[in-house]
């Protein structure tokens, strides 16, 4: 949206009952009784009125009424000017007051945001059952209790505690502005917050898992993949000693416009691809437009195309063991 922004200077006459500048009066001489001169004519005495002049501000000056002239206004037009497009939101700002507690492996909550007719959903997301585990949400907040006692046999993680905008599993939260074809994105505010420092970087991973789909709808309620045509893109705040995202590091050490730090994309290519940036420093918290990594992406020919939808955006945890107290303490996504 563009904005136009007009600023106007006023020429003001003033009207003195006491002048400001008397008029220009000659004597009588050469004309008649009760006549005075008036540059080269003669007119009644008193009815004189001078020449108008230039007023200071490139406008004339007004004239007086009957008792003499009045000061010259002044008008300053200042031209049009254009504003320049607000850029988006510097931030993202979504709270919630509510809280629940789940301790079923596939349990679900959706999160209202306070004063906007917006939803996330937290899930527990395990997939190797223990009865021991729980997420206890508060607000767009969790923290995973217990989940040391899950196996991983099959050297996968031991389940992707977390929260979403978007459509999955049946569950479809309000105001996502999702899907949104990648051609359309201009801005992906997001937030993602954890207390990972406090607990080490072994055997989980914090990470954006992000939804790309080849048509414009959401996803129905038994898919749990992107489909033939989609893509799966992954931001890891580090790497865990001994686990590795899909694929292989095939760009090491890469920089990503508008993102400070240095990035290894590790590419699986079998459809649907997944594309993963890992970060070479630890980190536990990203501040920052998603959309550069997807913009990056596209750009390389990485696996995701401008015609694709953005469809799901996932955030929190792939935990292969431990994890007893991680806490993802703030999660916000805007999509623009």
């Amino acid at each position: 949206m563009r904005f136009v922004l007009f600023t106007f200077g006023l020429g003001v006459g003033l009207i003195l009952i006491s002048c400001a500048r008397a008029p220009e009066h000659t004597s009588p001489g050469g004309c008649g009784a009760g006549q005075e001169s008036c540059g080269s004519a003669c007119v009644p005495v008193g009815t004189c009125q001078p020449t108008p002049t230039a007023g200071t501000g490139g406008t004339p000056a007004s004239t007086g009424g009957s008792t003499g002239g009045s000061a010259g206004g002044t008008t300053a037009t200042v031209p049009a000017t254009t504003a320049p497009t607000p850029p988006p939101s510097p931030n993202c700002t979504d709270v919630s007051s509510s809280s629940n507690y789940l301790n079923t492996s596939g349990g679900t909550t959706y999160i209202p945001v306070d004063g906007l007719d917006k939803q996330y959903v937290a899930m527990a997301n395990w997939w190797h059952v223990s009865n021991q585990q729980t997420v206890t949400v508060k607000g767009l907040s969790f923290t995973v209790g217990n989940p040391a006692g899950a196996s991983s046999p099959d050297n996968d993680p031991t389940g992707f505690p977390s929260m979403f905008i978007g459509s999955y599993a049946g569950k479809t939260t309000k105001g996502s502005n999702l899907p949104k074809q990648v051609s359309a994105l201009t801005n992906i505010y997001t937030v993602v917050s954890t207390n990972a420092s406090s607990k080490g970087y072994t055997n989980y991973n914090v990470a954006y898992d992000v939804w790309f789909t080849a048509a414009g709808t959401p996803l129905p309620a038994t898919q749990y993949n992107p489909g033939t045509g989609g893509a799966f893109l992954m931001v890891w705040l580090f790497k865990p000693t001994n686990r590795q995202p899909r694929g292989s590091n095939q760009h090491p050490g890469q920089s990503v416009s508008g993102l400070p730090g240095t990035w290894d994309v590790w590419i699986d290519p079998t459809n649907p691809p997944c594309i993963s940036y890992v970060s070479t420093t630890p980190l536990e918290k990203l501040d920052y437009d998603l959309n550069n990594f997807i913009r990056d992406a596209v750009n390389k020919s990485y696996g995701i195309t401008n015609s694709m939808y953005l469809s799901i955006i996932f955030a929190g945890f792939e935990i292969w063991g431990g994890g007893d107290g991680l806490q993802e303490k703030a999660f916000c996504a805007n999509v623009l």
